[in-house]
């Protein structure tokens, strides 16, 4: 019998969940990781109050999330993961369900946030739809996914996926136009469309995978000198191609 991609991602992030924990345990790693959401928190409108995680994972983007708006509800597919942030979350609302049948009435949030799901699925813009209807005419979406526009960049992730257990084959990240293009097929109006991460994403976000900085004193300031020199490079024309992730926010066209 086929596999589905469901349960394909459930089955590999239950082997995954135990690397998340390991992955935050570190400072200099939650340093990224917090600049990281805070850069696509700061794209919540005021007055904003129904909010979902799509794809939360562990919830540490969550945790964050809820010091700003408490009654944020968080969603994954797997269990295992939901398990591993009981350590970051004590009263959050989560639900074990698949982002691509969401569990929702239509039109029920005012953000939804989808950091690092979308390329986790195979139908792109059915999973876009499902996010168009399920926010509020006014609603925002706000999402970070891999970006594939350097074609080292798009290289490197090829071999890593092809190579490594830890990775799905058919999660590929996306181009700038690429993903543009899916938002507008799914009913999306493009607001802010900017490229994220360059040497913080790749020496200091995943020391699951390159832990170089856990043996460097100091790693702390360097994550943070790191992620001065990453806004300065994703701000300028030519090298934010360097960048790993493109951060998208979008409202519904209707």
């Amino acid at each position: 019998m086929a596999v589905t991609n469901s349960e394909a991602q459930i089955e590999l992030h239950r082997e995954l969940a135990p690397r998340y924990a390991y992955r935050y345990s570190f400072t200099f790693s939650r340093l990224f990781q917090q600049d990281w959401h805070a850069e696509m928190i700061g794209h919540v409108p005021k007055g904003a109050n129904d909010i979902l995680d799509l794809g939360c994972g562990t919830g540490f983007f969550l945790a964050e999330l809820m010091e700003h708006h408490p009654t944020a509800v968080g969603l994954d597919i797997s269990h295992a993961m939901l398990k591993v942030s009981d350590q970051y979350l004590s009263s959050a609302r989560l639900v074990c369900g698949d982002a691509e049948k969401l569990p929702f009435i239509p039109r029920n949030f005012d953000v939804v946030f989808c950091k690092g799901s979308l390329h986790h699925t195979r139908d792109h813009v059915a999973f876009l739809k499902h996010c168009n209807e399920s926010l509020r005419d006014d609603g925002k979406l706000i999402m970070s996914e891999p970006c594939n526009d350097n074609p080292l960049i798009r290289f490197a992730r090829w071999v890593l996926y092809k190579k490594s257990k830890h990775f799905d084959i058919g999660d590929q990240g996306f181009t700038r136009s690429g993903i543009i293009a899916l938002c507008e097929q799914a009913g999306f109006e493009m607001q802010t469309v900017k490229r994220y991460g360059v040497l913080g994403y790749v020496f200091a976000g995943f020391p699951d995978h390159l832990g170089i900085l856990r043996f460097i004193p100091g790693n702390a300031w360097i994550t943070r000198a790191f992620l001065a020199i990453d806004r300065v490079i994703c701000a300028i024309p030519g090298l934010s191609l360097l960048g790993f992730h493109v951060i998208v926010v979008a409202r519904p066209k209707r």
